[in-house]
């Protein structure tokens, strides 16, 4: 059948019940598994040894390899967002991450929020020579995240103020790139390109 995928998909449970052995379920289900894993496979569907083919819509079509029919991949949105390297003395600035959300609880470079808008406040934490290292993409699961680079040698004992001081913490480069996730990771290593 060439029915949408999501409609298809309900349909396959009724179908399924409608041929699955009632004494044994789950030697039913093997098999399927199996039949699946070996011999109806995705690139290269073994029609001439597989048991059911006399059922097969998909063989009878004349293209079995066509099948499921999967919809299109929605196109991902796009957020932005800033990131502030400061570096010092060998160190890098980072903060600890809200409790809840998307990387809750990590370390992170401070910087904006993210959002499919351009950012709103993308004021440095601190005064400095700030230099515009370019953009890093990084792909999660529901979005592609372009974030921009800014970074910055800060003197040895910038001011922080107390509400920055109390949200982060001046780590080594090496120990700040073993505590950073994979997207604050690449800006760092983007913040670093001479």
């Amino acid at each position: 059948e060439t029915r949408p995928w999501p409609e298809a998909k309900r349909a396959i449970p009724a179908r399924v019940r409608a041929v699955m052995s009632e004494d044994r379920p789950g030697d039913f289900a093997q098999a399927l598994m199996d039949l699946g894993a070996t011999v109806c496979t995705p690139r290269d569907p073994a029609c001439p040894v597989c048991p059911v083919a006399e059922f097969c819509k998909g063989r009878e079509q004349g293209d079995p390899a066509r099948y499921p029919i999967k919809p299109p991949r929605k196109a991902q949105p796009v957020r932005r967002g800033v990131c502030f390297v400061m570096m010092r003395d060998g160190r890098v600035w980072l903060e600890r991450r809200p409790g809840k959300g998307l990387l809750g609880g990590m370390l992170g470079l401070p910087g904006s929020d993210w959002s499919e808008a351009e950012p709103v406040d993308t004021r440095p934490p601190l005064p400095g020579d700030w230099q515009n290292r370019g953009a890093i993409a990084h792909v999660f699961t529901h979005f592609k995240l372009d974030l921009t680079v800014m970074s910055a040698a800060l003197s040895a004992d910038p001011a922080l103020g107390t509400a920055l001081a109390e949200r982060g913490e001046w780590l080594p480069l090496a120990a700040a790139r073993k505590a950073l996730p994979t997207v604050f990771r690449k800006a760092l290593d983007r913040a670093l390109i001479r």
